[in-house]
């Protein structure tokens, strides 16, 4: 000790700042390092579990990602099937209104037809009838006497009922 005192160092000084010492220490340990270690675990562990999220997102993003395009890609071969369908559909209908038109035309001319074999017979008909008149005036114009025209009147009948 006595070199301590040779330099000036006071031993019983020196134990009591060696005791404030370990009190500061205790002190700063139990209420600045303590709660910022703490503070700095719990702030650690907030960014682990946000990382751990942020890949957690990330693979559900790709997964959604991954549905998205199979509801697409399922929305594409939907649509190219509807529009399938359609096009033979409407295929289907013009083929259905060809042949109702081609039907409509053929009926149309059957009726034609039909129209002007009745007119022609009826000209037919008339030409007849008023040929025969013209053969009664003039059988009657040829044949005057009384007697001849009786019996000319039943021959013209029978003759016109043999035209007809």
């Amino acid at each position: 000790m006595d070199i301590l005192n040779l330099f000036g160092v006071d031993w019983r000084l020196m134990l009591a700042q060696l005791v404030n010492f370990v009190i500061v220490v205790v002190i700063l340990w139990w209420f600045a390092l303590k709660p910022l270690t703490a503070t700095m675990k719990k702030r650690s562990d907030e960014i682990n579990q946000g990382l751990v999220d942020a890949e957690a997102a990330a693979k559900k993003l790709k997964e959604v990602e991954l549905e998205v395009k199979a509801k697409l890609q399922e929305g594409r071969v939907e649509a190219d099937q509807i529009l399938d369908n359609a096009k033979k559909q409407a295929d289907l209908s013009r083929q259905e209104n060809i042949s109702k038109t081609k039907e409509e035309v053929s009926n149309l001319i059957k009726k034609a037809k039909e129209q002007i074999q009745n007119e022609k017979d009826a000209m037919v008909s008339e030409a007849k009838g008023e040929l025969a008149q013209v053969v009664v005036v003039a059988l009657e114009k040829i044949l005057t006497s009384t007697e001849a025209k009786n019996l000319d009147k039943k021959y013209i009948s029978k003759v016109l009922k043999d035209l007809k």
